[in-house]
């Protein structure tokens, strides 16, 4: 009993030191705290700032916060690149002023020009709260290290060195402020995309399987990921050059008659969202001249993203034979040489040869059989319009593969025919009328349950 009595004591004591730790160490972490904001050269965060004026050799810029984010309102009007604004914001606000920062209490003349505030290199004015309240910090010159610089606050004697960052960010020109975003929108939002290059005018459209389908010029499945790092590429990709802000020589950047043009619809938009024009292009600067039709100005992208343009569909077909779901399958038939091998499944997902009441088919059997059919690729598109089914051996054929899923009437077939020249096999997909090249491998997938 002594014992449980003892244990108790200690219990308590020690959660009374804890608690006095947890006090002492709150206590710590609010004076820490404390001192940090009182060593702020500016005692305000980003989020309150609502407008900032740089002025550096001569040139203005002014930048003002909208409900739609940042923007440019002189030397032009323009949409910001928020994230660089607030990058540039977050910089500035963590200088600080205590002794450590402190270079000069009291500068002289020949102080201000060491310094390089004797003409600051860049005035920043930024504009606080709904009084718009200013703060004006002037900076100088780079410290010895590079990771610092000069500056002073106007109406004050004091000379601090900041983060170098902060003077690099103010040190910037309109483009570096400017929203250099090709594309505005989330792509996860396009449902139909459209391209024309060297006479050749390519449709997509994602219907609501979320399967990306080519309609024109031949109806076929697109390649979902190729379809992706396309238009990924124009929306990662920023504007190399802002040229003119207006549209009124569009024949002198080859934009009166465009080399090639992009649309996008967003879902649920009957006309095209937004469009992209690409005119000549600029060997010097190694990018094209573009025009888009949700803005009035004329700017250059890199040439890599104009290339990136697919010429023709078969860069944008599925090369997947087979697009199917392994649990919707109900039915499986091969034929060759007029054999007949039929799987059937059971409502409990075993498969048996021949009838429900057939002999179990291994699962890794089956297994193997699927993992082989998903393998298969198209190597070559052989041809859309076929004259003759019997020049490539597919009449008839010498084997087929028909797959049958259990909401659809019609299977899913694959029919094997002759070598081509290249030494694949001409092959026809249920999906497409076109003919395929596919590789000789395919013969095995057969003997898997012949």
């Amino acid at each position: 009993m002594r014992y449980y009595k003892t244990t108790f004591i200690w219990l308590m004591i020690l959660t009374a030191v804890a608690g006095y730790s947890y006090i002492d160490w709150e206590k710590t972490v609010s004076e820490e705290k404390r001192k940090e904001e009182e060593s702020r050269l500016f005692k305000f965060d980003p989020p309150q700032v609502a407008a900032i004026v740089l002025e550096k050799e001569g040139s203005l810029i002014e930048i003002e916060r909208w409900e739609d984010g940042w923007r440019i309102t002189r030397p032009l009007m323009a949409k910001a690149d928020s994230e660089a604004v607030e990058k540039f914001l977050g910089h500035v606000t963590k200088s600080k002023n205590d002794s450590d920062y402190v270079m000069d209490p009291a500068p002289s003349p020949e102080r201000l020009l060491e310094f390089g505030l004797a003409t600051p290199a860049v005035t920043l004015t930024m504009k606080v709260g709904k009084d718009l309240e200013t703060h004006t910090i002037l900076f100088g010159k780079r410290g010895p290290t590079m990771g610092i610089a000069f500056a002073r606050l106007k109406g004050q004697e004091p000379v601090y060195r900041v983060l170098a960052d902060a003077r690099s960010e103010a040190d910037k020109d309109v483009y570096y402020f400017r929203d250099k975003r090709i594309l505005r929108f989330n792509p996860v939002m396009v449902d139909q995309l459209a391209m024309s290059r060297d006479e050749m005018d390519i449709r997509l459209k994602l219907p609501e399987n979320g399967r990306w389908v080519i309609e024109k010029p031949i109806k076929a499945r697109a390649d979902h990921n190729r379809v992706f790092e396309v238009m990924g590429m124009f929306f990662n990709s920023e504007v190399k050059e802002f040229v003119d802000e207006t549209r009124a020589n569009m024949k002198s950047y080859g934009l009166d008659k465009p080399s090639a043009k992009l649309s996008f619809w967003q879902s649920g938009d009957s006309d095209v969202t937004v469009s992209i024009s690409i005119g000549d292009r600029n060997p010097e600067k190694r990018g094209y001249y573009v025009s888009m039709s949700d803005r009035e100005n004329i700017f250059l992208v890199e040439e890599d993203l104009v290339n990136s343009i697919p010429r023709d569909a078969a860069d944008l077909r599925s090369r997947n034979v087979f697009y199917m779901e392994a649990e919707q399958l109900t039915k499986i038939e091969i034929h060759q040489r007029g054999k007949i091998q039929t799987l059937v499944r059971d409502q409990e997902k075993e498969w048996h040869m021949g009838s429900l009441e057939g002999e179990k088919v291994d699962y890794n059997q089956v297994k193997e059989f699927f993992d082989a059919l998903a393998s298969i690729r198209v190597r070559d598109f052989v041809t859309d319009n076929p004259k003759s089914l019997l020049e490539y051996g597919l009449y008839p054929p010498f084997a087929q593969i028909l797959l049958y899923e259990d909401s659809s009437t019609e299977p899913m077939y694959l029919s094997l025919g002759g070598k081509t020249p290249a030494g694949y096999i001409y092959a026809q997909s249920g999906a497409e009328k076109s003919i395929l090249a596919v590789d000789e491998g395919v013969k095995g997938i057969l003997n898997i349950f012949m």
